[in-house]
């Protein structure tokens, strides 16, 4: 597993240790492996490693790059991991991790407000407007956003008694792709509700959730109700693309 870009600066003191700088970067890299390849719920059982078991699990690292600005040192590190140790050591946690699959998904958002029934697709709306600002995570589903269409949004609005149970495939087909999330939040003052249409391949499934307090005008509660949505998704992806370590399989070769 190699985690690349992964950048740690400190102020250049007396007591300025460079090795204890490096195992800082070791500690952020194992947490950015840990959140691409396991769900969020198993997160906090890696959370109180030391860092010499995080070493015994490096095969190598790289620093890429190095700076002193304003009495600051920068690095810019590459770190690679053993496959092998760290899928024991998530074994002896009782953590089954995923594959590391990225993938874009084709992602519609729809806000409905339930006291004027009013539909907010494009533009006009909170979401989809910000829903691909730049954040600090690393997130395996790639979305791609409909682009703004008069036909897109007439069709939708025209179903709008039947949104809960519309496919969408007329607009889905249009992008070419295999995955596809359509989001129908139903807002009712300050609660949301959010009925998650999830398609992989062949496969669909439905997922209901529900957040208190949402102020769509709030940038916080905005940001918090996005990043929320994308764990879930992330973690749904992830519980599709699981790894049983602890099963062994008997291999027969036969060589003429």
């Amino acid at each position: 597993f190699l985690i690349d870009e992964i950048k740690i600066s400190e102020k250049l003191k007396n007591n300025f240790n460079k090795d204890i700088l490096i195992s800082k970067g070791f500690e952020k890299a194992f947490v950015k492996l840990m959140g691409m390849l396991i769900q969020s719920k198993d997160l906090k059982k890696t959370k109180s490693i030391r860092i010499n078991e995080i070493k015994s699990m490096i095969e190598t690292f790289s620093i890429k790059e190095e700076k002193f600005i304003n009495k600051t040192y920068s690095l810019n590190l590459g770190v690679s991991f053993n496959k092998k140790k760290i899928f024991t050591y998530l074994n002896k946690k009782n953590i089954f991790p995923a594959q590391i699959v990225e993938k874009k998904f084709l992602f519609i958002p729809i806000i409905i407000n339930q006291s004027n029934t009013d539909l907010l697709v494009f533009s006009n709306n909170p979401i989809y407007k910000n829903w691909k600002n730049e954040n600090k995570k690393k997130y395996l589903i790639e979305y791609i956003l409909p682009t703004e269409d008069l036909e897109d949004l007439n069709l939708i609005k025209d179903n709008y008694f039947e949104l809960e149970n519309y496919d969408f495939e007329e607009i889905i087909k249009k992008y070419f792709l295999e995955n596809s999330i359509i989001a129908l939040f139903f807002k009712d003052k300050n609660q949301i509700k959010v009925l998650s249409k999830i398609n992989i391949k062949e496969k669909k499934v439905i997922k209901s959730n529900s957040f208190e307090n949402v102020d769509l005008n709030s940038s916080k509660n905005l940001e918090d109700l996005i990043d929320g949505l994308k764990i879930i998704y992330e973690d749904f992806w992830k519980e599709n693309n699981l790894i049983n370590t602890s099963i062994k399989l008997r291999l027969l070769i036969q060589v003429n």
